[in-house]
């Protein structure tokens, strides 16, 4: 039983050496972050070290009190609220430790532009771009397998990491590795998921979607190695089951994360278009061409930009409907002045409005600033009204045109305005539905508008999110996704790393078929 909220302040300040508040105004505080989700926690712990982790895990699973990881309080999903104590790693675990040659190790609580920044001069970038870049961490990106534009070329967080230093649910401390000779908890750990996943590997190889990018559920796909000789002979790897898995498993105390190369030269272009089909469809064409990044953009998207400055008035044309950015990297600029002659030779058979190319860097940058402004302005604003609830599909890419012919139908049904944009070349889109939950008829269409569009999303072999997770908003959606036996693998890897069910409670393992419209935080 959860004792008093004064009894658990008392015990945990004489544990650590952080802060801990219990007050009303930062219980206030913490009780909303991006999503739409509003639940008051028992109280917020800062902790200094993994010793004050440690501690407040202990304690916690002992009294049976939920822990809530937290970083910067960015994802769309609700993963950062919850009835508990919320763990805030940005204001004590916030730095970069050592970099030696291509890792770096850091902190949770280190925001993403921060360590680039840091970074900055070495010829070495952490290459996961998230539109929130300037605000989330790096805690948080491991807790959703975050992606972001240029996932075409890096890929997701998950594959940038070198080790995982992790403290589980009873307070044990566990590091995740290559090393050949792992400590008798990760071995024991390891057994565990083996025997749990070997026997099914089958029936998940044939369930899991084929798609670039999944952040739903837990990556019980690569989990499992298929070729054991580059790991010591070892059948699983356990850093891909913990990233992506939004602290339900473990609390990410610190992170080794593989660097890549600044690229030499980069070069950008953009393509408007009348119609949507036409733009899905030449997505789908010019995927092969292999650039870093292609951009979706809708004209309800770009409409937030208008007032952003001059640049902004040249880059978003007000009469096209939607636009793809392009961009490709490359060793020299002869290289890239090709590609973006091919490029415009194969856009001509879907009749662009205008071709507008981006050479100098200055240009490229202030794209990539409207982009991300704009994104703030949508998904961390209240002045637009998006909802953040089927924001993350992700298709297989020759199924895109047939995903946004649906999903424009299905809004159009519930007569709900939207934007459309996100990373097309991955097929990963995100919507923006623009709706009013003290509207009675925009309430009520919101479950049945999920429900259709994740079963549209599942029936083109796709997934529900493609990096910003499931928290509360996908998570009753998941056995749907997966199937029973696979749902049912995922509570037994959760009942394996956190028998007592304390670490951030509700997400990808919760209720399934069931209403996403609870503790909302209504105006």
């Amino acid at each position: 039983m959860i004792a008093p909220f004064t009894s658990i302040e008392h015990e945990l300040k004489s544990l650590i050496e952080g802060e801990c508040f219990f007050d009303r105004d930062t219980r206030e505080q913490y009780s909303t972050a991006a999503s739409w989700y509003k639940i008051q926690p028992i109280g917020v712990v800062f902790p200094k070290h993994i010793a004050d982790v440690q501690a407040v895990a202990r304690f916690c699973n002992e009294n049976g009190i939920p822990i809530i990881p937290r970083g910067a309080g960015t994802g769309l999903a609700g993963q950062a609220v919850g009835m508990g104590i919320v763990l805030d790693f940005t204001r004590h675990l916030n730095g970069m430790i050592r970099r030696h040659d291509d890792v770096v190790v850091v902190q949770p609580g280190i925001v993403l532009k921060t360590l680039n920044d840091r970074l900055a001069g070495t010829g070495k970038f952490f290459p996961v771009d998230p539109a929130s870049g300037s605000l989330c961490t790096i805690g948080g990106m491991i807790s959703t397998n975050a992606a972001g534009a240029r996932g075409l070329k890096y890929g997701a967080t998950k594959d940038h990491i070198e080790h995982l230093s992790l403290v589980l649910a009873n307070g044990e401390a566990l590091t995740l590795n290559d090393a050949f000779k792992p400590s008798p908890l990760r071995t024991r750990l390891e057994q565990q998921i083996a025997e749990l996943l070997l026997p099914q590997k089958e029936l998940i190889d044939s369930r899991f979607p084929d798609v670039a990018k999944n952040s739903s559920g837990y990556n019980l796909k690569e989990t499992i190695l298929h070729d054991g000789k580059q790991n010591g002979n070892r059948q699983i790897d356990l850093r891909k089951l913990i990233v992506g898995s939004e602290g339900t498993l473990a609390i990410v105390i610190g992170a080794g994360l593989k660097l890549a190369p600044v690229p030499a030269h980069r070069t950008g272009a953009l393509a408007y278009f009348s119609e949507y089909e036409s733009t899905v469809e030449a997505t789908v064409a010019v995927r092969s061409l292999d650039p870093a990044a292609i951009e979706i953009l809708d004209q309800t998207y770009f409409s937030h930009g208008r007032g952003l400055g001059p640049m902004a008035d040249t880059l978003l044309k007000q009469d096209a409907l939607t636009m793809l950015y392009f961009e490709f990297e490359g060793a020299n600029q002869e290289e890239l002045e090709h590609a973006i002659e091919r490029l415009k030779q194969r856009l001509l058979a879907f009749h662009p409005l205008d071709i507008l190319v981006l050479k100098s860097e200055p240009e490229r940058d202030a794209f990539w600033a409207l982009r991300e402004e704009i994104s703030k302005r949508i998904n961390f604003s209240d002045t637009f009204g998006k909802a953040s609830f089927i924001e993350d599909i992700t298709v297989p890419l020759q199924n895109l045109p047939s995903y946004f012919r649906g999903l424009r139908s299905i809004l159009s049904q519930y007569g709900i305005r939207y934007s459309a944009y996100g990373h097309a070349g991955s097929g990963n889109i995100h919507c923006a539905a623009f709706v009013d939950l003290n509207n009675p008829e925009h309430y009520r269409a919101i479950d049945l508008i999920a429900a259709d569009v994740n079963e549209l999303a599942i029936s083109l072999g796709g997934t529900l999110s493609g990096e910003h997770g499931d928290g509360f908003v996908r998570t009753p959606f998941l056995e749907q996704l997966y199937g029973a036996k696979i749902y049912g693998l995922f509570e037994e890897v959760k009942r394996i790393f956190d028998p007592s069910g304390i670490l951030n409670p509700g997400k990808i393992i919760g209720k399934q078929h069931s209403t996403i419209l609870h503790d909302l935080a209504l105006a």
